[in-house]
């Protein structure tokens, strides 16, 4: 049986993550009738994930990005602990995974994605995934409770890092092993890569670079990481972080065309009638290459829930593309890149223990590396995202004070 239908549209959104909570506020702020039934696999309200390591280490909850009290004060049906099993796009229906259904006039799919590894044996059991707050919460209750004391990290991206800083910060005995020849290689130039290997090595973390993981190994459950030399590395937790993959499980069937992540127009828009997605389940443009791809970033899941919400409510928006940017911040020393790491011309500097790296191509910033002191970094993306022609102000990009906007501004207008 379906549940009963009233006359208002009624909007569905799978997720509760940045996207979906985004796309979900962006609806209300202009209309207040529709009826919006929002999804979560997880038993909690809607959590930031950037904010779990603070969360565990400190006891905070700043973690919780809406409090118990959202769901009513924007009117919507908000629903812990469901999980979708399939999408029906013709019938405009979803059916959950204890076989009831429920219809929708407009769907937005926003569930997210998974720590992953393309590594055989990563979805044995006892290989974790520490990008969901229900995964993390069970990991560290092993940990508090002394029953893990030693992990092994698959990849050494800017979320691997993060998981080794904390596990090692909760006291465990972490080795993280890279197959690369430096940290965070996706985002990372070799100068800023080798000051974030330094600084986990200070902390703790036995990071071992050049080294391949070929399977996971173990009995019903993994209980080790096999490398190519032949070596085991055993550990209480184990964890595959080279990278994340979208959570799609529930489109078999559907017709929703995918590849790597969910294909969309630059309205975000899927190939269905009325469906529409975003965040880490999306492929979307590079904003700086226009190269399409899964682009897992919280500040691009929030920008592409706004755009979906725009266009339910009738305010045809396009999506501009989404941008290169992370940020370490419990490195002990700030680290934040932004945009390309490679350009015709690169400006950098090193000073008390801080390095500022800067990419240009044609006198137009296309990317910058801050380590350190990271002031001015706002100024910078705004520089790099309207492609303003630097030369003017080239010789003080690499002062961490060039964050004056209006002097900035003015001088890059007497150039024109």
């Amino acid at each position: 049986m379906g549940e009963g239908e009233g006359n208002e549209m009624k909007i569905v959104i799978i997720g509760a993550g940045p996207a979906g909570v985004s796309a979900a506020e962006t609806i209300r702020t202009y209309d207040r009738q529709s009826r919006i039934l929002m999804l979560s696999a997880e038993p909690y309200l809607p959590y930031s994930p950037p904010a779990m390591a603070d969360h565990f280490i400190t006891g905070s909850n700043l973690h919780l990005w809406r409090d118990r009290h959202w769901p009513k004060q924007i009117g919507l049906d908000y629903r812990k602990g469901v999980e979708v099993h399939a999408i029906d796009p013709e019938a405009h229906r979803i059916e959950f995974n204890d076989g009831r259904r429920t219809r929708y006039d407009r769907l937005v799919i926003a569930t997210g994605s998974r720590l992953y590894a393309p590594v055989p044996g990563s979805d044995m059991p006892g290989v974790h995934n520490f990008k969901s707050l229900s995964a993390a919460e069970a990991i560290v209750a092993q940990v508090k409770s002394k029953k893990a004391r030693t992990a092994v990290i698959v990849g050494a991206g800017f979320i691997g890092m993060e998981i080794a800083l904390l596990l090692c910060d909760l006291g465990v005995e972490v080795t993280q092993i890279e197959m690369l020849d430096q940290v965070m290689a996706t985002m990372l130039d070799q100068d800023t890569a080798a000051v974030a290997l330094d600084l986990m090595r200070k902390r703790g973390v036995n990071v071992r670079l050049k080294t391949k993981a070929v399977s996971f190994v173990g009995g019903r459950k993994a209980k080790g990481v096999q490398l190519s030399s032949g070596k085991i590395l055993e550990g209480d937790i184990l964890i595959a972080a080279t990278g994340v993959k979208p959570n799609l499980d529930l489109l078999e069937g559907s017709g929703i065309a995918h590849n790597f992540g969910i294909r969309v127009d630059d309205h975000l828009h899927t190939n269905m009638p009325d469906v529409y997605a975003a965040g880490d389940a999306v492929e979307v443009p590079d904003r700086l290459t226009g190269e399409t791809y899964v682009h897992a970033i919280f500040p691009n899941a929030v920008e592409q829930g706004r755009v979906v919400g725009l266009n339910l409510v009738g305010y045809a928006t396009r999506y501009e593309g989404a941008e290169r940017m992370n940020s370490l911040k419990h490195l002990g020393l700030p680290i934040m890149a932004v945009g390309l790491k490679e350009g015709e011309e690169v400006l950098q500097e090193k000073r008390n223990g801080d390095l500022r790296t800067i990419y240009l191509k044609q006198n137009r910033v296309v990317g910058f590396q801050l380590a350190g002191d990271i002031r001015s970094a706002g100024i910078l993306r705004t520089l790099m995202l309207q492609g303003a022609d630097v030369r003017p102000i080239k010789h003080r990009l690499l002062d961490p004070n060039f964050q004056q906007g209006a002097m900035v501004w003015n001088a890059l207008a007497s150039f024109a």
